[in-house]
């Protein structure tokens, strides 16, 4: 609040496959939708050697200006794709005359990141533990984002960020699978009743999805054992993915929104800059 006034917050987490924004009034998510910036291209890297400053994709501008109706006061971003990074950054400024936070590791986030060189700590996984301390504050919390890769990110509840695990996610399986052998057709993912399948294509989304669901758990289960031993751990999954596991119990809560929370909370710390 400022001036009794409600904050509106545009909060931008650009990933490999897509551009994911939320639009919030104070702490309170208003809606949220997801961008595929793979295939369209909405964001250009940027040019090496590049010296004029561009403001951007005319189509990224649009889709930026028609989510923000309403107006917005802040924005704030995160970026796993640093050739792009800055491309976000002018089209933000230039769509909405507003000069953007950028989250990254060595941002002031309030978090003790335990990476040797927490640098290399990417920064959704920092917005998503933000996301993790604002809805379940003082709570030991392993967080597992399901998108283009599936990340585990270990948060104790003194803020610390102990570490994780990264493989890779559930939409490169099938991909990898149909590129790497000769007769493996690509499926799409669709939910695999059975684990023992009578058909390629249904024995192939038994894999992938069993498969994936077991290597989660598994690597919960190792995790939760190393750095927990026996506390009480709030287990949150999030990420575009993260649906195609609702039949498998893995998590406790289910946040979709978790990053874009956590981008909000560090745009409302009084002291944050990259």
């Amino acid at each position: 609040m400022v001036g009794g006034c409600t904050l509106r917050t545009l909060a931008l987490d650009l990933g490999n496959s897509t551009l994911f924004a939320g639009l919030f009034a104070g702490e309170r998510l208003l809606r949220a939708t997801r961008i595929d910036v793979g295939r369209d291209r909405l964001i250009p890297p940027m040019r090496v050697g590049k010296t004029k400053a561009g403001s951007g994709d005319p189509a990224l501008q649009e889709a930026l200006r028609g989510f923000a109706r309403g107006g917005v006061d802040r924005a704030v971003l995160c970026s796993v794709v640093p050739a792009r990074t800055q491309s976000l950054v002018k089209a933000v400024r230039a769509t909405l005359a507003i000069e953007p936070q950028v989250l990254t590791p060595l941002s002031q986030h309030g978090l003790k990141i335990a990476y040797v060189d927490p640098a290399k700590l990417g920064a959704d996984r920092v917005a998503a533990a933000l996301g993790a301390r604002k809805l379940y504050p003082r709570r030991d919390v392993i967080v597992v984002d399901c998108g283009t890769a599936t990340t585990l990110t270990f948060l104790r509840r003194d803020g610390t960020v102990l570490g994780g695990a990264i493989l890779p996610g559930l939409g490169l399986w099938p991909e990898a699978l149909a590129r790497r052998t000769a007769r493996l057709p690509e499926v799409a993912l669709r939910p695999a009743s059975r684990v023992v399948a009578r058909d390629t294509e249904n024995a192939l989304r038994s894999g992938i999805l069993h498969g994936h669901a077991g290597a989660i758990r598994e690597l919960i289960r190792e995790g939760r054992r190393e750095v927990f031993g026996r506390s009480r751990v709030v287990v949150i999954g999030t990420g575009g993915q993260v649906t195609h596991f609702n039949r498998h119990r893995l998590f406790t809560a289910v946040e979709p929104g978790l990053i874009l929370h956590g981008l909000q909370f560090f745009a409302s710390r009084p002291t944050t800059h990259a």
